[in-house]
């Protein structure tokens, strides 16, 4: 009965210190081409429909960064939104598969 009294109030006091902080966004995805990649920033680009839609992602050193980015590679981008413009979290890029031999 003692341990019950004693664990109560913690776990009450754990709930209402995750409720009280902003819970962080997962990020958005954004898929396509890379069209310019420096140190700082990348830009990526993708047709939907017939129209060409461009993003421009910084690159911070956070961000984490899975095979050999370069130009005209494909990617997905993971981001968030924030006053300094879209930064990239995490890029993948996309390697085509390997063609069958017969």
């Amino acid at each position: 009965m003692l341990a019950i009294a004693v664990a109560a109030p913690a776990a009450i006091s754990r709930a209402k210190a995750q409720d009280s902080e902003p819970a962080q966004p997962a990020g958005t995805f954004f898929a396509g081409t890379v069209e310019v990649y420096t140190a700082q920033k990348i830009t990526v680009s993708r047709t939907v429909l017939g129209k060409t839609e461009k993003r421009e992602f910084k690159i911070t050193p956070e961000t984490k960064i899975e095979g050999k980015l370069r130009a005209r590679v494909r990617v997905t981008v993971r981001y968030v939104a924030s006053d300094d413009g879209e930064i990239a979290k995490l890029i993948v890029v996309r390697v085509p598969p390997a063609p069958k031999k017969k």
